[in-house]
């Protein structure tokens, strides 16, 4: 299906949120006619400083407007699910929890060999897994111990299985904005994050920053998970995700176009 459409008859506005399409050869195929309409457009509004480069480097875009993305509020504070709630979805008591797609650029492979090392020092610890259903997951985790492929969960409980994980790890390469390390953040539940893209713009030094390897990942969950080491980092994390609200994102959205005006 063709979702192009016909150049806007005035001013034309877009947000560019990343260039994956042109990055990755296993993400959706770039639109013909996105970088022209890009260039065409009176305006270009980048999800984070880290897009905003790549707009320019791949797309050659001038001057592109940065607006972060915001946070939705029921993540702020949110309970943890219930564990008879858990249970029914296979969820165990305590678990780190990665949310998201498996395309290349979430470098599962490398979280893959991250969890036996974490595993081994903490078996008590699981790695619960959801998503929709990818050959690459399913490949790289099926009948690993410790780890809960849980699949696609309902939208309305994924607040509660963020606030209850023992820590969010979020092992990608390549992040336009980086939500789930933001959710974590809202939710007061320790994040480690690849070094890497937008997640430092978002992450800031209130969670676990590591590099993007086995070793990294598996050294940035044990001390995430390690007892109430992490109590400022969570503090400062959640005072810095308040600052990441859709009202702020729209405000700002609103001053570009009156700047066109």
């Amino acid at each position: 299906m063709n979702l192009e459409l016909p150049p806007a008859p005035g001013v034309d506005v877009i947000t560019i949120h990343d260039v994956v399409a042109w990055r990755f050869p296993d993400e959706s195929p770039p639109v013909p006619a996105a970088i022209g309409e890009a260039r065409r457009a009176a305006a270009v509004i980048c999800v984070s400083e880290f897009s905003a480069r790549e707009a320019a480097e791949l797309l050659g875009i001038t001057e592109p407007h940065v607006v972060h993305n915001g946070v939705e509020d029921r993540f702020f504070d949110a309970d943890p699910l219930p564990s008879g709630t858990r249970r029914s979805f296979g969820i165990p008591e305590e678990y780190v929890l990665h949310a998201g797609g498996a395309s290349r650029r979430k470098n599962l492979e490398a979280l893959a060999e991250a969890w036996p090392l974490v595993q081994r020092e903490r078996p008590s610890l699981s790695l619960v897994l959801t998503g929709p259903t990818h050959r690459r997951r399913n490949e790289l985790f099926d009948g690993m111990p410790g780890v809960v492929l849980a699949g696609r969960l309902p939208d309305e409980l994924m607040p509660g299985v963020v606030a209850a994980a023992a820590a969010v790890v979020v092992p990608s390469l390549y992040e336009g904005f980086g939500l789930p390390a933001l959710e974590a953040m809202a939710a007061n539940v320790p994040v480690v994050a690849a070094a890497t893209s937008s997640l430092p713009e978002v992450v800031g030094d209130t969670g676990l920053l590591v590099d993007p390897t086995g070793p990294g990942l598996a050294s940035g969950m044990l001390d995430a998970t390690r007892g109430d080491s992490t109590g400022a980092l969570v503090r400062a994390a959640r005072e810095r995700a308040a600052h990441f609200t859709w009202k702020r994102c729209a405000e700002e959205h609103a001053r570009v176009w009156a700047s066109l005006a």
